[in-house]
């Protein structure tokens, strides 16, 4: 009975044995540890706890073609063993029957050595499982059909519980975990579990505790338990899973980042340390015009030059960063890239920009910086850019020029305060109290937002109005603006501007000024006197209009108003007009009309009535005066006619007495004969000189014309003016070029005109003074001069010297008859010239006829004037 039981419990317990190997096969180390100490418990407990033995022979059954269904039903399954049992225990019976007794003892100490090797490898399980840092739960088939959140539902736990237990109790069951945990991750974790339980559905979760510890939780199905795994990982576990997640984050980073770089539209590559292509984008490939990444990769399919790659080898050996702006053939087309190629660990990587377009934006800006640069050296404003740097980076020439600073100086670049220094050694600066403060002032402008306007007063006396603002392209640009002239024209202008109006208001005449939209613009008081308007009347720019219905009650003639304004609004009708108004009270205006420059119209009102009365008076005296000359020169030519024939026989009888016709006459009879002759020629010439006068006035008298060679007339006037000298004791002289050639006009009155003034020279000299008779050639004219050293012309008479009947004594104290000058100027003017005179007292005197060489005269009073012409 002894051994029958020793044996009976020892075929239970190498079944539970082999049962908890097989489950051990099937789960983590922990598991085969609890499933041990599970085999070696009770027989009840074990029984209860471990899967039914019997369903170890079902893969057998199975495998003799036994229908699975029954392969797994334990009644069969029991009587199949049974008849099996029986057939090997007949067997066995017979074969240990044949055995001896020894080879039964044999295998009871196999067994029992078996035995205690099970029992050593349980101990080590056991001190395996107890040694595991985290809790496990098992739940056995029991506990998982049971109920959750009931007592028989509650999971075995094993492992180390200290983390988990309760730290007032140090008690630790599935609620207490549960509740150990922050509620979300509880809620996670109790789900999770449940799905374990019910479906075999495996997890893993990251759970935090409620005192901020992290734990990782794993369930699984092991057979027919469900095992949950909870581990701190607060410490090295926590790392360790950081360094996984960290792990896939950066892979999924990488894998987004090469993304990326794909979809960019700028090549994109990575080289290994021997410059050889390992990776391209898909721009770069589409760049090179093949099919694939790989492709690119397997041929080398270069898109820099050689010498590019030259020298971005060179700058990644030395560990630079290489930067260059080349050319390349992009997709079949020639297109401008900035290129950079960085230098890494394992090799380096580069990117390729399109810049075609600011290759292209960077050129015209180049162009359009050297037109600017161009147009502000046109420029008369000085004008400086100072780059972001501080330094400068252009000036034009009227700067250079303005500040007198040495040119290769600037060329130098050198900074804004060296600048300023420069122009305050060279005192071409304002000055400063503190010059230093001011500099530093000066400095702020890079940082101003807005431009700076201020003005300098140099110390030479000029102003400049200096405007600095911010430069697009980094840095400050200056424009000094030299306002000197501009100031002193406005100081002008105002000062003119008031003395305009102070004239304006103190003016006799009215004085309106109207814009091109016909409104008045500027009035003076005399205009609103004038026509009676008071200043409400003119006030807020009246118009036209408005005004000349304001004036119709003194004076309403439509058609003047109509033309006024018509000349004030009409752009065809601006022109000058002049009317004069005879308004309803008796007084008489004159208007007049101005256009402007600017489109606006000037409008004077002047008050003649006492002037139109005055000139009206000053006519008719002057027509009284005009006929009474014209009386008085009738009546004189008329005289002169009468007198020529009487003065003929008187002539004509003395020159029989002087010849001694009759008999012979004494000497005091000479004497008288002598003075009756030269008084009556005398008288003659003034006769013939007085119808000479009247013959021009009333315009009959025509002129002889002929080449007449100037040096006779200066000769023959010469010969006349001997006499005179001789008698009067005075020199003459002659100034004429032998050359000077002719002229064509008159040769008597020429001679005439010479013969008069040398005996109006002669009138007025005394003995020991000088006479000068000539003639001299200009570009355009002839003048033909007589000067003297005698008496003068005191200024006073000098303005009537050439009217008729002016006379004066000379020096014989006698006065002539006043026409020897006026004949003078009347014969000139005949040959379309002019005469001029100068004379000082006690000086003397000079008389030039300046005679016009011309082809032909112009035409006077309809009457065709002489043709004078030079020859040499």
């Amino acid at each position: 009975m002894a051994s029958g039981r020793c044996g009976t419990k020892f075929r239970f317990q190498t079944g539970l044995v082999s049962a908890t190997l097989v489950s051990a096969t099937m789960a983590p180390a922990t598991f085969v540890s609890a499933s041990v100490s599970a085999a070696l418990a009770a027989p009840e407990e074990t029984a209860a706890a471990s899967p039914d033995p019997l369903l170890m022979v079902t893969p057998f059954l199975e495998l003799l073609g036994v229908a699975p269904e029954l392969a797994n039903q334990p009644p069969f399954i029991l009587n199949f063993l049974i008849a099996i049992g029986a057939v090997a225990l007949a067997i066995g019976c017979a074969y240990w029957a044949a055995q001896s007794s020894s080879r039964t003892r044999r295998q009871r100490l196999s067994h029992e050595q078996e035995i205690v090797a099970m029992g050593a490898r349980v101990d080590t399980v056991e001190a395996i499982l107890a040694s595991e840092p985290g809790a496990v739960l098992i739940w056995s088939p029991d506990t998982m059909t049971a109920k959750p959140g009931t007592l028989q539902s509650r999971p075995q736990i094993a492992g180390s519980t200290v983390a988990l237990a309760d730290p007032a109790t140090g008690n630790v069951d599935y609620d207490q975990v549960l509740r150990r945990l922050t509620p979300d991750t509880a809620t996670g974790l109790k789900n999770a579990i449940d799905r374990l339980r019910s479906r075999g559905a495996r997890f893993s979760l990251t759970v935090q505790s409620t005192d901020g510890r992290t734990f990782e939780a794993e369930g699984r199905p092991a057979g027919a338990q469900a095992v949950v795994w909870i581990r701190d990982v607060s410490g090295e576990r926590a790392e360790i899973s950081r360094f996984v997640d960290r792990a896939t984050t950066a892979e999924t980073a990488r894998d987004i980042f090469v993304e990326h770089l794909n979809v960019l539209t700028m090549p994109a590559w990575r080289r290994d340390k021997e410059g050889k292509l390992q990776w391209v984008n898909q721009a770069y490939m589409r760049a090179v015009d093949l099919g694939s990444v790989e492709e690119v990769v397997e041929k080398s399919a270069e898109l820099l030059s050689d010498e590019a790659l030259e020298k971005a080898r060179h700058a990644i050996a030395a560990g630079e960063t290489c930067q260059q702006r080349l050319h390349a053939i992009v997709s079949g087309e020639r297109r401008a890239l900035h290129v950079t190629d960085m230098c890494l660990s394992s090799g380096s990587a580069g990117v390729a920009v399109d810049v075609t377009e600011l290759d292209n934006a960077e050129g015209e800006l180049k162009r359009h910086i050297e037109a600017h640069g161009g147009t502000l050296d046109r420029l008369a404003t000085p004008v400086a850019i100072f780059g972001s740097d501080k330094r400068l980076k252009f000036f034009n020439k009227a700067y250079l020029k303005f500040w007198d600073l040495d040119a290769e100086w600037l060329e130098t670049e050198p900074m804004d305060g060296e600048v300023l220094d420069a122009l305050r050694g060279s005192r071409r600066l304002p000055e400063q109290a503190n010059f230093q403060a001011w500099k530093a002032q000066m400095m702020e402008t890079y940082q101003a937002t807005s431009p700076v306007e201020e003005f300098w007063y140099l110390p030479d006396g000029q102003t400049v109005r200096l405007v600095a603002q911010a430069h697009p392209l980094g840095g400050v640009i200056y424009i000094y603006d030299n306002v000197t002239d501009r100031l002193n024209l406005e100081s002008d202008y105002n000062t003119a501007l008031r003395v305009q109006g102070e004239t304006l208001d103190n003016l006799f005449e009215g004085v309106a000024v109207f814009g091109s939209d016909g409104r008045l613009k500027l009035h003076n008081p005399v205009y609103a006197e004038i026509w009676r308007l008071t200043e409400d009347q003119l006030d807020n720019e009246p118009h036209i209009a408005d005004i000349v219905e304001a004036c119709r009650d003194l004076y309403d003639d439509g058609s003047i108003w109509d033309h006024l304004k018509s000349s004030l609004t009409s752009v065809e009708g601006r022109r000058q007009l002049v009317h004069r108004m005879e308004r309803a009270d008796g007084t008489i205006i004159d208007c007049a009309t101005v256009p402007l420059p600017d489109g606006a119209t000037l409008v004077t009102f002047v008050d003649v009535t006492d002037a139109s009365r005055i000139e009206r008076a000053l006519r008719e005296r002057n027509e009284a005066l005009e006929t009474a000359d014209r009386l008085k020169s009738e009546f004189i030519s008329h005289v002169s006619y009468q007198l020529r024939t009487p003065l003929t026989n008187i002539i004509g009888f003395g020159e029989i007495l002087e010849a001694e016709m009759f008999g012979e006459l004494l000497p005091k009879q000479h004497e008288y004969t002598a003075g009756i002759l030269d008084s009556s020629h005398e008288l003659l010439t003034t006769v013939n000189d007085i119808l000479d006068l009247s013959t021009i006035e009333a315009g009959a008298m025509t002129l002889d014309l002929s080449e007449v060679p100037i040096t006779d007339v200066i000769k023959s006037a010469e010969a006349f003016a001997q006499q005179r000298v001789q008698k009067a004791r005075v020199s003459l002289m002659v100034d004429c070029p032998p050359d000077i050639g002719e002229i064509r006009a008159d040769d008597k009155r020429i001679r005439q005109i010479m013969i008069n003034l040398i005996s109006n020279a002669v009138s007025f000299t005394q003995p020991g003074d000088a006479i000068t008779i000539g003639a001299e050639r200009g570009t355009n004219e002839l003048k033909l001069f007589v000067s003297d050293t005698g008496d003068g012309i005191k200024p006073e008479h000098q303005a009537t010297v050439f009217d008729r009947f002016e006379a004066r004594a000379g020096a014989d104290r006698r006065r002539g008859a006043g026409l020897g000058l006026s004949l003078v100027k009347s014969f000139v003017e005949l040959h379309g010239g002019w005469v001029t005179l100068e004379s000082e007292p006690a000086v003397g005197t000079q008389v030039t006829c300046h005679l016009p060489i011309l082809d032909a005269l112009p035409e006077e009073n309809g009457e065709k004037q002489p043709e004078m012409i030079l020859d040499h």
